[in-house]
């Protein structure tokens, strides 16, 4: 395939000094304008362009040039240059990364539960990817781009064409997972887990070939699932889709540019992150409030239903190491996992009484990202 280097020149002046043309990237997203990551995306050029002085921009391409299924690889052979990319959609690419996701549903075993939980994975991901887990670097490295912040969504409901209230209606539905942990979940209910991109949802619900759909509440407006809802069990079975690299790079877009760029580039992702996961937390918020307001149910678990969900949880906790360890040849798959869980809880604390998606870019901008060695960091 074809590649298209980033646009970016570096020219000798008249009298010997260095001058750098301004580097226009093209970023592909595969969401929708309109939807949460669109307005994210929006504050992230506005940001981009204060911080470099105009010398770093984007051209946002929004499922125009490749959708989220395309993006690994059309930032990887230079279709794009930057992009949103879902690591569980590819497990064997990405295993590092997808393991520590993978134990987001933990978060619903902790004294405060799932609230925030967006907020917490997103500070905690992107301090273990970029401080912690080279592996998971290396497997970016692998396909020729480089991770820059992480995002997270609310806790994951039940978007369901109708009410299912108890275990006894949970057997034998089709549920449209995004992750494996979800997957097991619905095995271990009687369900059945049906695999299917985001892009494709409103058709499988509209046409019955999944009966609901594992996902956040958020996301009822991004892919405009209202029409397709009837009711909603709220905040079950919970866990947060965590596996997203909110701002991932080709790797040679990033090398050519010089380390004032990368550091505005840097700074500005960590205000995408924030904006991304507050867009998320706030629109689940809305759209449930709108939900009711159109007359879709927003059904509570039942205590039944709650409690099974427990169990599961406290039992796969027990399992994801060890199946990583077997699958993908993990090393000390445990340990990592407990580290993680470690930043998980120390992020909890620092999200603790923040108000605004500034306070929160603050926050992933003063623990994680200034941090990071521009003039190092994928060389």
């Amino acid at each position: 395939m074809k590649k298209y280097p980033l646009a970016a020149a570096i020219g000798l002046m008249a009298m010997g000094s260095v001058a750098v043309q301004a580097a226009e990237l093209r970023f592909a997203s595969g969401y929708p304008q309109g939807s949460i990551t669109s307005d994210a995306l929006g504050v992230f050029e506005e940001r981009l362009d204060e911080l470099s002085g105009g010398d770093v921009s984007v051209r946002v391409f929004e499922l125009s040039l490749l959708n989220l299924r395309e993006t690994p690889a059309g930032i990887r052979d230079g279709m794009a240059d930057m992009g949103v990319v879902l690591t569980p959609y590819f497990p064997a690419d990405f295993p590092h990364t997808n393991m520590v996701a993978e134990v987001s549903m933990s978060i619903e075993l902790t004294e405060r539960g799932s609230s925030q939980a967006g907020l917490v994975y997103t500070g905690a991901m992107s301090e273990f990817i970029f401080s912690e887990c080279t592996e998971c670097r290396d497997e970016f490295a692998a396909q020729n781009q480089l991770f820059l912040g992480s995002a997270a969504t609310p806790p994951y409901s039940l978007l369901c064409r109708e009410k299912v209230d108890s275990l006894e209606a949970l057997e034998g539905k089709n549920l449209r997972t995004s992750g494996a942990q979800w997957a097991r979940w619905a095995e271990s209910v009687g369900a059945n887990p049906i695999t299917m991109s985001v892009n494709e949802i409103y058709e499988g619900l509209s046409q019955g070939v999944v009966d609901c759909s594992v996902q956040s509440t958020s996301e009822l407006s991004v892919f405009n699932l209202f029409e397709v809802v009837d009711d909603i069990t709220v905040n079950y079975p919970s866990g947060t889709f965590s596996g997203v690299g909110s701002a991932n790079i080709n790797l040679d877009s990033w090398r050519s540019l010089n380390e004032e760029q990368r550091q505005a580039l840097l700074e500005a992702t960590s205000v995408l992150s924030a904006e991304f996961s507050w867009g998320y937390e706030k629109g689940a918020v809305d759209n449930e409030r709108t939900a009711e307001e159109q007359g879709i149910g927003l059904t509570q678990p039942s205590e039944a239903m709650v409690e099974k969900n427990r169990e599961f949880i406290r039992e796969d906790l027990k399992t994801i190491a060890s199946a990583y360890e077997e699958r993908y040849g993990i090393q000390n798959a445990d340990e990592k996992i407990e580290r993680f869980r470690e930043l998980l809880g120390e992020w909890r604390e620092r999200i603790d009484g923040v108000e605004s998606s500034e306070e929160l870019a603050d926050l992933y901008w003063e623990h994680v990202f200034s941090k990071v060695d521009v003039s190092q960091y994928g060389q």
